[in-house]
């Protein structure tokens, strides 16, 4: 009589687990480097598109519209709506157009100087700051690590926005 034994031996049960490890060792930091990086290319594309969306109101309404973080801190989320009274805040009475919450874990979002706090766009289409001087700057996306390419979003004073990539860096 033929006893058959299933199973595996002690030898193939190390070698498969130590070619796991080794897969999951190589695999793992793969993943999050790409899941870090598509979450940076994700608040990038939201956050210029926003800005298209704000221009094109401004045109259209033929007001005023504000891209409008309310903190100084751009990480924190942002608020677009029309400022028809122009004083740089949102009062009541005001349409609010769209409201972004606070952006992933990890991804730090920050503007130089005249785009610190919000973005005016006029009924031109232009950018414009509150007193009337023309409004250009960067936004600067990276994530905290440093491992991932820093994304810039450069604002003309005509208002239209340039997307540009460098290497990766701090913030």
């Amino acid at each position: 009589m033929h006893r058959l034994a299933y199973g595996f031996t002690l030898p193939e049960l190390l070698t498969t687990l130590s070619v796991l490890a080794l897969l999951t060792s190589i695999g793992v930091p793969g993943a999050q480097q790409l899941m870090g990086s598509q979450q940076l290319v994700a608040t990038s594309n939201t956050l210029s598109a926003t800005l298209a969306y704000a221009r094109s109101e401004s045109i259209k309404r033929r007001w005023p519209v504000l891209v409008d973080n309310g903190d100084g801190d751009w990480t924190s989320g942002w608020q677009v709506y029309v400022d028809s009274n122009n004083n740089g805040q949102f009062d009541a009475g005001e349409p609010l157009l769209l409201q972004q919450a606070n952006q992933p874990k990890g991804i730090v979002v920050k503007g130089n100087t005249p785009v610190r706090r919000y973005i005016r766009y006029t009924a031109l289409g232009n950018a414009e700051l509150l007193s009337g001087a023309f409004q250009a700057g960067t936004l600067t996306l990276c994530h905290a690590t440093g491992t991932q390419a820093v994304r810039r979003l450069v604002l003309s004073a005509s208002g239209r926005v340039r997307r540009q990539k460098d290497a990766p860096g701090t913030c």
